[in-house]
């Protein structure tokens, strides 16, 4: 960064309201406890930003009409003109791998979400069905419907093809997923250091 701003930490910062539940509350939707705010002292101070995954960081226009949720891990930084909120998400966004709380963002301005690989933007149409492997959400308009359902008719099947559990959305609104996730590690794996 320029030289000319002014670094503070706000505990909760992130959601908007600081404090230490709200601290607790971003913790649980999978960001720091503590977010770090840079203000500007003068007009053309430059800012650079990076997470620790390797892939591209995008950012989303917030209109004030749209607002969007975005998923564990993916939130990187937003203008303060963003309101973000943590949204239970229940035992969906647990078996969903989101997390107990989802970052809800809304208002007017811009926030920015970092993938793991490549991300892809998808426009659903109303009533359009897109099936998403939990692990590659990103961000998702607020105003697409999504439900938790088994990757195969069958449960067993599902279980045996290593997919599990998948989201289906439905438009209308906009999508954007990543084009890889991290490996996969089952317990014993973990155990073993070995990836499934």
């Amino acid at each position: 960064m320029t030289t000319g701003f002014d670094l503070s930490a706000h505990i909760g910062g992130a959601t908007g309201t600081a404090g230490v539940v709200s601290g607790f509350k971003s913790v649980l939707s999978g960001e720091s406890f503590a977010t770090s705010v840079f203000t500007a002292k003068r007009d053309n101070e430059t800012l650079s930003l990076a997470p620790s995954n390797i892939g591209e960081i995008i950012c989303i226009e917030l209109t004030g009409e749209t607002a969007f949720y975005l998923t564990k891990g993916a939130y990187l930084a937003h203008e303060s003109t963003v309101k973000l909120a943590p949204r239970f998400g229940g035992l969906k966004g647990i078996l969903t791998k989101k997390g107990l709380f989802l970052l809800h963002a809304s208002g007017k301005g811009k926030v920015f979400i970092a993938s793991y690989g490549a991300v892809i933007q998808r426009t659903l149409a109303d009533k359009e069905l897109l099936v998403v492997d939990n692990e590659y959400v990103l961000a998702f308009s607020d105003t697409l419907h999504y439900e938790l359902r088994a990757a195969t008719k069958s449960l067993k099947d599902s279980l045996m093809s290593g997919e599990g559990l998948v989201n289906r959305y439905e438009g209308p609104g906009v999508f954007y997923y990543q084009t890889r996730s991290r490996q996969r590690t089952s317990r014993l794996g973990s155990l073993l250091n070995v990836a499934t």
